[in-house]
């Protein structure tokens, strides 16, 4: 290259270098260009931050959303409805949103759908519940919010419908029901069995006990003159005759034990059927107080007096309960009264109902016992002083065979004397 030659590439490429230059302003950069880089990528900071704390609020928000298209095929589910639902989120998603209901519901949510898409309003929600067909979901019926995603939010070319389901807390279904109903007579069929056979086995070999303590008595009669012997008071008694009182107190106090308590069982369980007759009280009252006098003579030392209001209309009851009921309340007072004491048994007219009264004098319930006699295996503390003893199931078994035939016991003590009222409703269909 010649020196011209060289020159002239130098003059022209220096001309070309001189235009393309930036002008002198677009060269003056600011100071603080560094701070502007460090501004920015703390907002961007920032900012993702904030998506990821709004991600997860979603995906953690106690509910289901979801999101599908207008075919129903979801998009999108968060992590805590996936998990309700019984799936990961990754097994839902391209998955048909209507898989996931009761064939009966699927048909209502395609016209739900149907009616979305053609509202006037763009931003018309509806609200639905639907019963779930997810082996696995903790939840059985959804309450559902569906709602078209406006438009630019949503990267699909076709609408976006956005469904929000809550959990609805329904009363237990038929099908459950039926299950229950069949567990709960599976159970109270082998309670039954159970009873039948304690009742068995329990009441045999104490059947027999007092069998062989009679027959004892019997041969015991020629020897020693027993039945003088027994007549006597416990003081003044042989030894034989002791023990043998002992004996046969004991076998009957178990005897009353089991059969009130598999008669509590039973009650508790399933009702005896009703015996439904016409009584007319004051014979029949005056009848179950001379059985219970002729059972308890050598037991039952107080007077047992009846006070009957007159004209007394009949009363539709089942004598069996009724007696019983009396029998348990009459043994309860000579327990618990003082020898010479007199028990009084009442009936009177109140209103719609009959009102009986068992009052034994000489003895009174502390107020702070009350509340509690009722209860089962329940005996008021230091309350027997001449040791009758109790099962502490008597006067439980009485409440309950009141109930049974509707009525009520209330018990009131005070002034050295304690009352039993009974309220049997007069009038039922026979």
């Amino acid at each position: 290259m010649s020196l011209n030659q060289r020159s002239l590439w130098h003059q022209t490429h220096t001309q070309q270098d001189t235009l393309s230059a930036p002008p002198a302003r677009l060269e003056l950069v600011p100071d603080c260009t560094s701070n502007l880089e460090l501004y920015t990528a703390d907002m961007l900071r920032r900012t993702q931050a904030e998506l990821q704390w709004y991600r997860s609020l979603y995906e953690h928000t106690p509910a289901i959303y979801l999101s599908v298209n207008a075919a129903g095929i979801i998009l999108s589910v968060n992590q805590f409805g996936a998990n309700l639902l019984g799936y990961k989120p990754e097994e839902l998603i391209t998955t048909s949103v209507f898989n996931l209901l009761e064939l009966s519901d699927r048909q209502r949510l395609s016209e739900t759908f149907i009616e979305l898409f053609s509202a006037v309003h763009p931003n018309h929600s509806i609200k639905a519940e639907y019963s779930l067909n997810c082996p696995s979901s903790k939840i059985t019926q959804v309450k559902t919010t569906l709602t078209i995603l406006p438009d630019g939010e949503y990267p699909e070319k076709s609408p976006v419908i956005l469904m929000v389901c809550e959990q609805v807390s329904q009363p237990t279904n038929q099908t459950a029901m039926q299950v229950q109903l069949a567990e709960m007579e599976s159970l109270t069929h082998l309670k039954e069995e159970f009873l039948s056979t304690v009742s068995h086995e329990l009441r045999t070999p104490l059947t027999n006990m007092k069998m062989a303590i009679q027959m004892l008595g019997i041969a015991l009669q020629p020897e020693q003159n027993f039945l003088q012997e027994m007549a006597k008071p416990p003081a003044e008694r042989s030894k034989a005759a002791r023990y043998f009182a002992i004996l046969d107190n004991e076998c009957e106090r178990e005897i009353n034990l089991i059969n009130n308590f598999l008669d509590l069982q039973r009650l508790d369980s399933n009702a005896k059927p009703w015996v439904l007759e016409t009584i007319q009280v004051q014979q029949w009252l005056w009848r179950v107080v001379e059985l219970f006098n002729a059972r308890n003579r050598g037991i039952c030392k107080q007077k047992i007096h009846l006070r009957l209001a007159p004209h007394l209309p009949p009363l539709v009851c089942d004598p069996f309960i009724l007696e019983r009921i009396f029998i348990e309340l009459l043994t309860n007072a000579c327990k618990f009264s003082p020898p010479e004491a007199e028990i009084t048994v009442s009936a009177a007219l109140n209103s719609q109902n009959m009102q009986f009264q068992v009052i034994n004098s000489g003895v009174e319930i502390p107020n702070s016992e009350l509340p509690h006699i009722f209860e089962k295996f329940y005996r008021i503390p230091s309350n027997d002083p001449w040791k009758q003893g109790g099962t502490g199931l008597g006067l439980a078994l009485v409440q309950k065979l009141i109930k049974q035939l509707e009525g009520t016991i209330e018990v009131e003590s005070g002034s050295n004397r304690t009352c039993f009222m009974m309220q049997l409703p007069l009038h039922r269909q026979v």
